[in-house]
């Protein structure tokens, strides 16, 4: 019976990761992004659209290649909001800054983006050691 639940919390964690979304940055000439599901998988051929601070209209509006991709060449210095966002609701919405000569200059991940592994981390220990107190305090016939 334990080997059962415990293999159930196994594969529920295990679908769980492959549905988180990450990106990289990498600056160079362009910005380029890279989007990317939690078992490396690419976020490819989804939609995207980048938005100046302050904007009502996107700058850019496009689909990621084939490695989960986005190129921006910005063409002034400030922040951008970048919204990725797949067809199943699957999604990224986070902010980037370039400096004066277009490079990236900073770049913001939402609270939950930076310590959502943790709190979910010790959410399953806790929701664990529950199952296992109340399995062990039941009474017995």
């Amino acid at each position: 019976m334990r080997a059962g639940w415990l293999i159930c919390f196994l594969l529920m964690a295990a679908s769980v990761r492959a549905h988180d979304l990450q990106y990289t940055v990498a600056p160079g000439q362009a910005v380029v992004l890279r989007l990317f599901y939690a078992d490396n998988s690419a976020f490819a051929f989804e939609g995207y659209e980048i938005t100046p601070e302050g904007g009502d209209l996107p700058v850019q509006v496009g689909r990621t290649d084939a490695q989960g991709r986005i190129a921006f060449l910005p063409d002034k210095a400030g922040r951008w909001r970048v919204k990725a966002v797949s067809e199943d609701g699957h999604g990224l919405d986070f902010t980037l800054e370039t400096d004066a000569a277009a490079r990236l200059a900073g770049l913001d991940k939402p609270f939950y983006e930076r310590y959502g592994r943790i709190v979910v981390g010790v959410a399953v220990l806790l929701g664990l050691f529950g199952f296992l107190n109340l399995y062990r305090k039941r009474k017995k016939p």
